[in-house]
C-alpha cells in the first residue's frame, strides 16, 4: 500500500520515540499529526508529556486502536517494539528514513509486519 492510502486509510497512530525537543522529527511528527487530525499517540521511555500531552512508555499501555506505528527511534530499540506490534496485532509500521536496515525490514517481513519506507513529513504535507 502507497504511503498517501495509508493516510486516507488508517486514523490511529502511534509515534515512537516523541521528544520534548521541538527540533527532533520526533516531536515534529508526533505534532504533525495531531495537526492533521489523527488520532495519535506518543510513545517515550523518557518523557511523560508534551505540551500538555501524555506520552505512553510503551504500545503495550495504550488502550486504544492502533493502525499504523511510525518509527522514530534507533533501530536497536526497534526489534522490541516490532514484538509488541505483532503481541498487539498491529500490522503496519511506517519507517522514517535512517532508522531501519536490510536485517530489520527482513525480519519485519517475516513476523507479517507491513513496512512503509517513506517520510512521513513529506507525505502530510
Amino acid at each position: 500500500m502507497e504511503p498517501k492510502e495509508i493516510l486516507k486509510k488508517y486514523k490511529h497512530f502511534a509515534v515512537l520515540g516523541v521528544t520534548q525537543n521541538k527540533d527532533k522529527y520526533g516531536y515534529k511528527i508526533f505534532k504533525r499529526l495531531i495537526e492533521r487530525g489523527y488520532d495519535t499517540y506518543g510513545v517515550s521511555p523518557i518523557y511523560n508529556e508534551v505540551d500538555g500531552i501524555s506520552l505512553y512508555k510503551s504500545l503495550e499501555d495504550i488502550h486504544a486502536p492502533i493502525d499504523v506505528v511510525v518509527f522514530v527511534v534507533n533501530k536497536k530499540y526497534a526489534f522490541e517494539y516490532i514484538k509488541q506490534m505483532t503481541d498487539l496485532g498491529i500490522q503496519y509500521a511506517w519507517m522514517q528514513p535512517g532508522t531501519y536496515d536490510d536485517e530489520l525490514l527482513e525480519h519485519m517481513k517475516n513476523v507479517g509486519v507491513n513496512v512503509i519506507q517513506a517520510c512521513i513529513l513529506v507525505e502530510t504535507k
